[in-house]
């Protein structure tokens, strides 16, 4: 099978199942939501307004296509892909709050609308709805209490990349494993509950459920690079080009200059990165975009992409279930289709 064609099955199965399964999904959201929410909460409308704003629902139809993958019913499954997205949306809201962010997908944030402490709430009721959401799956009781034991693990994992991110920023220094170490749980942990407890639910053995935890925390690094590249190179549809960098954030590029570059490299990345927000401007980030192209960080943030994607492939388990491997393989290409254009300009793979 080729790239193209991995890549092309994987948005058609995605499309496939966003069809089929999602308005089920979506419903068991409202009903969990509704049924555990004290009648004149605001948290159920906060709720419904924030998933309103749409997004792919990557991680509420991940775990459906591993099921599929692994030849089970994706029906089985929607429960535990509405927990997935449920602590997905828990993260951005806490996330939009963090960072300052106004807008997501051109609507006003859930703290930008409706204020900070209830943005706080929200979150973390949200963080319980997924439990609640968890627990509507259809399994022995030793698999859902197995599934609901990731469930935790992983939100833990999840808010200790958060705070180890924020924690980065007030190092004089960052190295490329400080860095690793955040994106591993704040990243990864959203794609390897997914995936690993998916095969879990679907009777998979320890040892593939562990190796394919071990391929999601490499997408899960993967991902956040993309990410990191695509603020600067590309558009993240948040309002203004080099929104990290106006945050302060150590990104993959950021945590390369810092030790690649002299002493006044670091300086003057460390200066631009300290000024609060609203006084970095075009450019500040304009500066930062011709550091990176010079200290060639960018080149080893492309190289690392690749890197990852071969240890993501990299389970012997892969070899005798070539079907996972293309799910692998096409999860690759699917993150990285939005940097697709620079990574075309530099000729290297993207699908």
């Amino acid at each position: 099978m080729s790239n193209e064609a991995t890549h092309q099955t994987i948005v058609e199965r995605f499309a496939d199942l966003r069809e089929g399964y999602l308005p089920a999904m979506m419903s068991l959201l409202e009903e969990v939501v509704l049924d555990s929410t004290p009648m004149s909460s605001g948290l159920a409308t906060m709720c419904a307004y924030h998933l309103e704003t749409g997004g792919k629902r990557l991680r509420a139809l991940l775990p459906l296509l591993v099921a599929e993958t692994l030849g089970e019913d994706p029906a089985r499954l929607v429960p535990f892909g509405a927990a997935c997205e449920m602590l997905h949306n828990a993260t951005l809201v806490h996330d939009d709050l963090q960072d300052g962010d106004q807008q997501r997908r051109g609507r006003d944030t859930v703290w930008h609308r409706y204020g900070a402490p209830h943005a706080i709430n929200l979150g973390d009721a949200m963080f319980y709805y997924a439990v609640l959401l968890a627990q509507r799956l259809n399994a022995d009781v030793a698999v859902r209490e197995r599934v609901s034991r990731r469930l935790l693990v992983e939100t833990l994992r999840v808010i200790d990349g958060q705070e180890r991110e924020f924690l980065l920023k007030q190092q004089p220094t960052t190295s490329v494993a400080d860095y690793t170490t955040m994106v591993e749980g704040k990243t990864s942990g959203l794609f390897a509950l997914p995936v690993a407890g998916a095969a879990d639910i679907c009777g998979s053995s320890p040892e593939l459920v562990s190796a394919l935890a071990e391929s999601a925390r490499h997408l899960g690094v993967l991902f956040q690079i993309q990410d990191d590249i695509l603020d600067l190179y590309g558009d993240k549809g948040r309002g203004m080009r080099g929104s990290d960098i106006a945050e302060g954030k150590r990104s993959a590029l950021v945590v390369h200059a810092l030790s690649a570059g002299s002493a006044d490299d670091a300086a003057q990345l460390s200066q631009i990165l300290d000024l609060p927000r609203e006084e970095t401007g075009e450019a500040e980030i304009e500066a930062v975009v011709v550091l990176f192209e010079r200290l060639g960080s960018l080149d080893y943030a492309l190289a690392e992409l690749d890197r990852r994607r071969r240890s993501a492939l990299a389970s012997p388990l892969y070899v005798e279930r070539p079907t996972l491997a293309a799910l692998i393989d096409g999860l690759c290409d699917l993150f990285l289709a939005p940097i697709h254009p620079l990574l075309t300009e530099r000729g290297l793979k993207a699908s």
